[in-house]
């Protein structure tokens, strides 16, 4: 097997910037959202941002599921996360997916963690897509928006939650906050 060597092994080649998590959560009436934010936080910290609760009315694909009504929070969490964590905190949500479901296995919080970055908002998904680049462990990275002109952007594949004026807003409004933590930070990478 040959060995791989970017630029010949001679060139430093930029390391990625850190992203903020984020989780939407998707839930039913019947869940304790209290013991769901207790294991987030128990797995990946302090929840920085709780968004507001509002009805999900956007698609009824969850309802033979999870029931119906349903609800839908976004959250961030205050420690960054590399990148390259995305498949692994996909298969931590599933995990945590699993233990919050009732007898027989349907669930009851579905749990989609994703990466804010400067110039994108990515989703991980277990469902393959023309528009999902394949991450490895089973897991696709589905860009979701896109920042321009000095806002996200959907595309044509987004979710209308995500893509609704609201979720924008949400979206929007945690770029700034993490660009602003950051130049106080110095951090360093790409300029946010």
């Amino acid at each position: 097997m040959t060995s791989f060597s970017p630029c010949g092994g001679g060139t430093e080649l930029p390391q990625p910037v850190e992203a903020k998590l984020f989780c939407a959560l998707l839930y039913a009436e019947d869940l304790s959202l209290r013991e769901v934010l207790g294991a987030l936080q128990a797995e990946w910290g302090e929840i920085e941002f709780l968004g507001p609760q509002w009805p999900f009315s956007h698609t009824s694909y969850y309802h033979s599921e999870m029931g119906s009504p349903l609800f839908r929070r976004f959250l961030t969490f205050e420690k960054p996360q590399e990148q390259e964590a995305l498949p692994r905190l996909k298969w931590k949500a599933k995990e945590m997916e699993s233990r919050f479901a009732r007898p027989g296995g349907r669930r009851r919080v579905n749990i989609d963690p994703g990466l804010l970055l400067p110039d994108k908002l990515v989703l991980a998904s277990t469902k393959p897509a023309a528009h999902r680049p394949y991450l490895g462990h089973g897991i696709y990275a589905d860009l979701t928006l896109l920042f321009h002109d000095g806002s996200y952007q959907a595309l044509p594949w987004t979710y209308r939650d995500y893509a609704s004026e609201e979720g924008r807003s949400i979206f929007n409004a945690l770029r700034l906050r993490y660009r602003t933590q950051k130049r106080l930070s110095r951090g360093r990478g790409l300029r946010w």
